[in-house]
């Protein structure tokens, strides 16, 4: 398996926008936009673990209920990132409960949230223990666009423009290592912990000359060159890259940041709620076409590009949107 991560668009291009991506060997998901997530089950989104948002019009962000209501009542941490005031937005939404009860409850959620500004990272805890009360603000520096840094994956976010704050993002899966077991199993090496230890030292590009102690069935040990291991037992994929742009206008500040954000993203998930002829009206809607969506995919080099979050007044156009950013991104 060369990934173990595997994205997928949440609904109809013509409904609201959302991404969910599912890590196939770990109980985890990562959602990214809170519209309609009717098509989502509840099994999933407890097994959500990071939700971004890119600005909180309500076809972004109306499903912050449904995951609050999935969510509440289990002892789990759920980090939400959002643009400039996500932090008011979510004190808003919780603020429209009575949480009288919270105390009967023996397993508590928190929310972390992380509003993403040009100055940095601001932060804050709602814990359901607590009534939800605003607490523990603190302010941490934004570098080079990171905003997660996780052992299994990375995000990207860029500051883009839609009359607000929207935020456009980039999930980088780490590389991982997998151990060749029928080798394993003809060099008569015990599996355990140094398996761990050898996928640890290729990841952090050890000097292929350091030694790492193997066990074997006949009860010995063996110290052997990292680089002997690499090439006798490893596989390393690199991981995917993938981009996801919605609500933002085309213009040259703008595009330069979505192009340096997905560069080389293996899949580039890129709004296109307007057709090639409408340019004028996306500019006025701060919006891209399917034309532009298809030349940021180009100038970025991305491999795979999909469009979404169509207008619903073109009902009747949904290849002509497809075809349309497929050519521009064909050049």
């Amino acid at each position: 398996m060369k990934s173990a991560i595997q994205p997928e668009l949440i609904n109809d291009p013509f409904g609201d926008p959302g991404l969910l991506v599912h890590f196939l060997l770990q109980k985890r998901a990562l959602l990214f936009d809170l519209g309609d997530l009717s098509a989502v089950s509840n099994g999933t989104l407890l097994k959500v673990s990071h939700v971004f948002v890119s600005h909180t019009h309500i076809d972004h962000f109306i499903g912050f209920d449904r995951v609050l209501r999935t969510l509440f009542g289990h002892e789990k941490t759920l980090t939400i990132f959002g643009p400039k005031n996500i932090i008011k937005n979510v004190e808003g939404k919780l603020a429209g409960f009575t949480w009288n009860l919270v105390e009967q409850y023996s397993e508590s959620l928190t929310i972390e949230v992380v509003e993403v500004q040009e100055s940095g990272l601001l932060k804050a805890t709602f814990r359901a223990i607590e009534r939800f009360k605003l607490c523990d603000e603190r302010q941490e520096p934004f570098v080079d666009g990171l905003i997660v840094d996780d052992p299994a994956f990375s995000v990207r976010a860029a500051i883009l423009e839609h009359r607000v704050p929207c935020l456009g993002f980039a999930l980088e899966e780490k590389p991982h290592v997998n151990i060749d077991k029928d080798k394993l199993e003809s060099m008569k090496a015990e599996p355990g912990p140094w398996l761990n230890e050898l996928k640890q030292s290729v990841l952090r590009d050890d000097p292929e000359s350091s030694f790492i102690t193997v066990p074997f069935r006949d009860s010995r040990t063996e110290d052997i060159p990292l680089g002997q291991l690499k090439s006798d037992l490893v596989e390393v994929f690199p991981g995917q890259k993938i981009g996801y742009v919605v609500d933002t206008v085309f213009n040259d500040r703008n595009s330069k940041k979505i192009v340096e954000l997905v560069k080389s993203a293996d899949v580039f998930f890129c709004e296109s709620p307007f057709l090639a002829d409408e340019e004028e009206r996306g500019q006025a809607r701060c919006h891209l076409t399917s034309r532009q969506a298809g030349t940021l995919a180009r100038e970025a080099g991305v491999k795979k590009l999909e469009v979404f979050h169509f207008s619903s007044r073109h009902k009747d156009c949904r290849e002509q949107f497809y075809n349309e950013a497929h050519e521009a991104f064909q050049g």
